[in-house]
C-alpha cells in the first residue's frame, strides 16, 4: 500500500535515491510502443552479457542430463534459449531473439529417457516472422466439449527494427498450440491478445506480450490466461481459452497501479517502474490466487475467482524497505532498485519465494546540477548497443539543446540534448556524433505516456541515454505545467541546465522470501511479510561486476512437496542453486555451475515417470535436467 513517510538519509544518500536508476532492466511495460514503425525501441529483457563464468562446482546437486537444441536459422545459440516448461514426457524450450531474431519460436526435447534427453528437431514450433518467443511459456491439460489434450501456450514479442506489419493479426498476443502429440505440434490460434485501443476502437495488431499464465477454473469450468500487456497502462489481460481455437477477451481493465488497487509506494521515490512482468495463478480453498511479479510495485495477490472487470479485488501486496537489504549488510546505504521479477508460492501458501532481477550492478545517479530545478534527480537509461553509465563511463556538462536531431546538426562538443520524434533514435545519434558531441540525452516527446522511458535501439561509441518528458523540460529550465505531457518544448538553443550521470557500485539482483496468509474464502484478506534476502557472495562484490556474466538472479520454482522446503533458482551465470526456506530464512543447500560456465533461464519442476526432477533452460545450450541430493 502507499507509503506515507519519509526517511531523512545523509544528504549523498538522499541523492542517490532520488536520482537511483529503478528500472536497470529495460522497460517493457508502458512507453514501450513505438511512435512510428522503426523508430527504434527495445522490447523485452536484454538479458545481456556472454562473456566469462565463474568456476565449474556441483554441490549437493546431481546432473541426470542434458541436451543441446539446434537453431534453424544456423546462427549458432548463443543467447537463443529462453523459459522452459514440460508435459509428459517432453520438455518446451522457447527460442529467443538471440544471436538473430530469425526462426524463434520454441524447441521440443524428448526427456522420456531423462539421462539421455535429446531434441526433437522435425517439431520445432515456429512463431510468424518478425515475432520472437520468451518468457513464461506453458503447458495445459485440457478436457472439455471444446479440446481434449495438452496446450503449449507462447507469448509473442516483436523483434527489434521490424518493418511495419503488411498483414493483420501477425504481430503481439500469444500462440497456442496442441502438443498431445509433442512430435507433431499443431498450431490452433496465433496472436490472441488484446487488439482494443485507448480511443475504444480495435487494432490490426494485438499488444505485445511478454509473459503469459493460464489455469482452468474448477468452480465454473471456464479455462483462462493471462498475459503481460507490454503496450498499455492497464497491463495484465485476461483471456478465456475455453475454446482454444476461438479465445475472447474478457478483462483489459487491470492497472495495479491505480484504485482500487495502488500497489505502488511513495516511498523510496525512485521506485516508479510499476508493471506487470509475470503471474502466477493457483487455487486456494474456495478462490482463485494470483500472484503477480510488478516490478518496482513489488509482489501482489489477487483473487481472481471471478476474472472478470470489477470483480478482481486485492489480497495483499509487499512494500520494498527504504534500504536495500544486501547492501545495508555490506555497509552501503542506498535504496532498492525493485525489479520484482517472478515469484512462488509455496505448496501450503505459507511463504513467497520472489526473484529481484537486475542486469546491471551499477545504480546510475542522474541530478540536474544548475538552474530553477539544481538538485532534482531523474532516471537516464542507456541505449542497447552504446557505452553504458558505469565506473569508468559517466556524462557531466551543460547540453546544447538541438531540438529533434533528424537533420544535420550544427558543429558542437559536450552533451547534445535532443527530442523524441519524427525520426529514429539511430539516426539522432548519428547526427550528433558527426557533429561532434561526445554524449547525448533523449528525452520523451509529447504523447499521453510522456512520463515513461524507453530503451533505443541505437548502436555508437558515446553514451546514449533517454529520459522522460519531464526531465528534459526540467533541463531546459522550464516552470512545470499542469501536464507536462501536452507542454512544448522550448526554442532550439534554449538555455539547458547542466547535469551529471555517473554510477555508483550497487550489486545484481537477488532472492527475496516472504511469509504469507492467503485465506480460502473470497473476500478475505491476507498478509504479505518479508523474512529475508539472499545473494551469492560474487553478485554482491564489485571485483565480479564485469567479466564475470550476468550474476543476477532470473527464475524460482518451489518444490511441491510441502516437507522438503527447497526452491530451485536459475542464475544466469550465477549458475543453479538450490536454497532451503523457512521461517529461519533462506539458506543454500545446493549449486551447479558446468565446465565452461552456464547461462540459466528458466526452472520447471517435473516429474518423468514417478520420478521428480529439476529442468532448467541453459541459454547457450539447451536443456539441463537436475535432481537434488538427499
Amino acid at each position: 500500500m502507499k507509503t506515507k513517510y519519509r526517511v531523512a538519509f545523509l544528504a549523498m544518500l538522499a541523492v542517490l535515491i532520488m536520482t537511483a536508476q529503478a528500472a536497470a532492466h529495460p522497460d517493457h511495460g508502458v512507453g514501450s510502443k513505438e511512435m512510428f514503425p522503426g523508430e527504434g525501441v527495445v522490447v523485452g529483457d536484454q538479458h545481456g552479457l556472454t562473456e566469462g563464468h565463474l568456476p565449474a562446482v556441483s554441490q549437493g546437486v546431481k546432473l541426470v542430463g542434458k541436451a543441446e537444441v539446434t537453431n534453424p536459422s544456423g546462427a549458432g545459440n548463443d543467447g537463443r534459449v529462453a523459459d522452459v516448461s514440460a508435459y509428459g514426457n517432453y520438455a518446451f524450450l522457447t527460442a529467443f531473439r538471440e544471436p538473430t531474431c530469425e526462426r524463434a519460436g520454441a524447441h521440443v526435447i524428448d526427456i522420456s529417457d531423462p539421462k539421455n534427453p535429446f531434441e526433437v528437431t522435425s517439431a520445432f514450433m515456429e512463431t510468424t516472422p518478425f515475432n520472437y518467443a520468451g518468457e513464461g511459456s506453458q503447458t495445459l491439460r485440457l478436457k472439455n466439449e471444446f479440446f481434449d489434450g495438452v496446450l503449449f501456450i507462447h507469448q509473442n514479442e516483436t523483434c527489434p527494427g521490424a518493418p511495419a506489419p503488411t498483414e493483420p493479426a501477425t504481430r503481439g498476443g500469444i500462440n497456442i498450440w496442441d502438443v498431445t502429440d509433442a512430435t507433431s505440434p499443431e498450431l490452433l490460434v496465433k496472436h490472441a491478445g488484446d487488439y482494443t485501443n485507448p480511443a475504444g476502437g480495435m487494432d490490426t495488431q494485438a499488444n505485445q506480450t511478454h509473459s503469459a499464465f493460464a489455469w482452468t477454473n474448477k468452480f465454473d469450468g471456464r479455462t483462462y490466461v493471462v498475459l503481460v500487456d507490454d503496450e498499455e497502462l492497464a497491463d495484465l489481460d485476461i483471456l478465456d481459452i475455453t475454446d482454444p481455437r476461438n479465445p475472447v477477451l474478457v478483462n483489459d481493465t487491470l492497472d495495479l497501479n491505480e484504485p482500487p488497487f495502488e500497489v505502488g509506494q511513495d516511498s523510496p521515490p525512485n521506485l516508479t517502474s510499476i508493471f506487470s512482468h509475470d503471474m502466477e495463478v493457483k487455487r486456494v480453498g474456495s478462490r482463485y490466487v494470483m500472484n503477480v511479479s510488478y516490478w518496482d510495485g513489488g509482489y501482489v495477490l489477487l483473487d481472481v475467482t471471478d476474472p472478470t472487470p470489477g470483480n478482481v479485488s486485492l489480497i495483499a501486496e509487499s512494500d520494498y524497505a527504504e534500504l536495500d537489504e544486501e547492501r545495508l549488510a555490506r555497509g552501503q546505504e542506498i535504496s532498492p532498485e525493485g525489479n520484482g521479477h517472478q515469484s512462488e508460492l509455496s505448496p501450503e501458501n505459507g511463504f513467497l519465494v520472489a526473484t529481484d532481477e537486475d542486469f546491471n550492478p551499477y545504480r546510475v545517479v542522474a541530478t540536474i546540477t544548475s538552474g530553477p530545478h539544481a538538485g532534482t534527480g531523474y532516471t537516464a537509461t542507456s541505449a542497447s548497443d552504446t557505452p553504458p553509465i558505469d565506473a569508468d563511463t559517466s556524462i557531466s556538462g551543460t547540453p546544447t539543446f538541438v531540438g529533434l536531431g533528424c537533420d544535420p546538426v550544427p558543429a558542437g562538443d559536450g552533451v547534445a540534448l535532443v527530442e523524441r520524434g519524427v525520426c529514429t533514435f539511430q539516426t539522432k545519434l548519428n547526427n550528433i556524433v558527426a557533429a561532434g558531441y561526445d554524449a547525448g540525452i533523449v528525452f520523451n516527446a509529447v504523447r499521453p505516456d510522456c512520463l515513461s522511458r524507453v530503451t533505443m535501439l541505437a548502436s555508437g561509441n558515446i553514451p546514449f541515454v533517454f529520459a522522460n518528458r519531464t526531465t528534459g523540460l526540467q533541463l531546459l529550465n522550464q516552470a512545470l505545467s499542469a501536464d507536462v505531457c501536452t507542454q512544448a518544448s522550448p526554442a532550439v538553443g534554449s538555455p539547458v541546465a547542466s547535469t551529471t550521470i555517473e554510477a555508483v557500485f550497487d550489486g545484481w539482483g537477488y532472492v527475496r522470501l516472504f511469509r504469507t496468509h492467503v485465506p480460502g474464502d473470497v473476500g478475505e484478506p491476507g498478509s504479505i511479510s518479508q523474512i529475508d534476502t539472499f545473494a551469492i557472495p560474487e553478485a554482491q562484490d564489485p571485483a565480479y561486476a564485469v567479466g564475470f556474466g550476468d550474476l543476477s538472479v532470473h527464475e524460482v520454482a518451489i518444490d511441491p512437496n510441502p516437507g522438503k522446503k527447497l526452491a530451485y533458482i536459475s542464475y544466469y551465470a550465477g549458475g543453479f542453486r538450490v536454497l532451503r526456506y523457512g521461517n529461519d530464512g533462506l539458506e543454500q543447500v545446493g549449486v551447479f555451475i558446468d565446465e565452461g560456465g552456464n547461462n540459466f533461464w528458466g526452472v520447471e519442476v517435473h516429474t518423468i515417470g514417478k520420478k521428480q526432477y529439476v529442468l532448467a533452460s541453459d541459454r547457450d545450450f539447451g536443456l539441463y535436467i537436475f535432481q537434488p541430493k538427499p
